[in-house]
């Protein structure tokens, strides 16, 4: 965990390693896994990202759910300039997933973003959340 204070309700945990200058090309910049409770399904993802550069970023992607397990095979890797330009909800990961994954908010698919952007040097490592309270 990056944070030193725990989530009542994590969505997902970044750990980073390997820190280095990020660039478009050439060694790797960080590995960073994500731990990502989806929410009501009770299904668990963790995604490790593993950048070469802030362009190409290599994805394993283990999941307890089917759906998430069948869009894994579809992405080994991606780039992660390329999916920042594309903008919300466009870029390759997300149409990845709607092929593949019914629920409209499971929140596998910013988790996988949050981790490869962390990897690839564009953002810190930070754990997100979302808390849900019925009021």
């Amino acid at each position: 965990m990056t944070s030193s204070e725990p989530h009542e309700t994590a969505v997902a945990e970044t750990t980073a390693t390997e820190k280095k200058t990020p660039r478009t090309t050439g060694v790797a910049t960080a590995t960073v896994r994500a731990e990502i409770d989806a929410g009501i399904c009770g299904f668990n993802t963790t995604v490790r990202a593993e950048a070469e550069s802030m362009r190409k970023v290599k994805l394993d992607i283990e999941s307890d759910c089917p759906q998430i397990r069948k869009a894994a095979e579809q992405l080994p890797e991606m780039d992660m300039l390329e999916e920042l330009k594309a903008g919300l909800g466009h870029g390759h990961v997300y149409e990845v997933l709607s092929g593949c994954v019914r629920h409209v908010t499971c929140p596998v698919g910013s988790g996988i973003l949050k981790a490869a952007e962390s990897a690839a040097g564009l953002a810190l490592p930070k754990d997100v959340s979302i808390k849900l309270t019925k009021e």
